[in-house]
């Protein structure tokens, strides 16, 4: 692993959602809305529900229905500590978790007993690792029966790699063309690398195809297209969006 993920701020990806540019705000509020449209009506006050490398937590606090158990999972302490601080705001919250948890470990060692979660996010992780089916088999073997996995990923076989170029050309973010991300899915290796480790694919499309250059424009037609991207499942998005069911 060449790139050092303790160089990046624990809250990056909270001040990208609040405090980014129009277009950076708009890529990551739209996660929100994927969450809440695959992930949110299956959860209830008891569901278990794991992120691995949740970074500032946006995805799992989203996720988060009352009398849920929320527990974070990250490589980076500095990640792990802003999540924390977020997780005891929630508590008094209308969607207080019943508990939760943080734990420093990585995607392809989880230390947790098998079939123990409801529901597992593993949001733009997999293109960070050299061997990502060992943290998709590990999702899968903490999953209980009937549970989903969340997985998002750059598409390759879109417009993502002249982002990833724009974004690094204009340091946005971290560099991530040739040191954070080191494996390249297209929709038919993600969906095989699934099917591989025994999951049934109930979802599978992409996101951001338009949504994310008419948010340039206008917050309100960005959004309408996103619900569009994530209704008809186009193959042409740059985040390949899937959720498996563990049989």
């Amino acid at each position: 692993m060449s790139f050092d993920y303790h160089s990046v701020a624990g809250d990056y990806q909270y001040h990208a959602l609040h405090l980014g540019h129009p277009m950076q705000h708009f890529w990551h509020s739209g996660k929100l809305t994927m969450i809440d449209q695959l992930i949110r009506p299956f959860l209830k006050a008891g569901s278990r529900l794991l992120e691995i490398g949740c970074g500032a937590g946006n995805l799992l606090l989203q996720a988060t229905v009352h009398g849920s158990y929320p527990f974070a999972l990250d490589l980076a302490m500095q990640s792990l500590t802003f999540v924390r601080s977020r997780l005891q705001k929630t508590e008094s919250g209308p969607e207080a978790p019943s508990g939760f948890a943080c734990t420093q470990a990585v995607g392809e060692f989880l230390p947790l007993a098998d079939g123990s979660f409801d529901c597992i996010l593993l949001s733009e992780v997999v293109e960070h690792l050299e061997a990502p089916q060992i943290s998709i088999r590990e999702a899968a073997r903490v999953l209980r029966p009937g549970g989903r996995l969340l997985i998002t990923t750059p598409n390759y076989r879109s417009l993502w790699p002249l982002m990833e170029w724009a974004v690094d050309m204009l340091n946005m973010a971290p560099k991530m063309a040739g040191e954070q991300h080191i494996s390249h899915f297209y929709p038919s290796s993600l969906k095989q690398m699934l099917v591989e480790t025994g999951l049934s694919v109930e979802y599978f499309g992409t996101i951001y195809d338009l949504s994310p250059f008419l948010s340039l424009v206008s917050s309100a037609w960005a959004k309408r297209q996103l619900a569009r991207e994530l209704e008809r499942r186009s193959p042409w998005g740059m985040i390949l969006v899937a959720v498996a069911v563990k049989q």
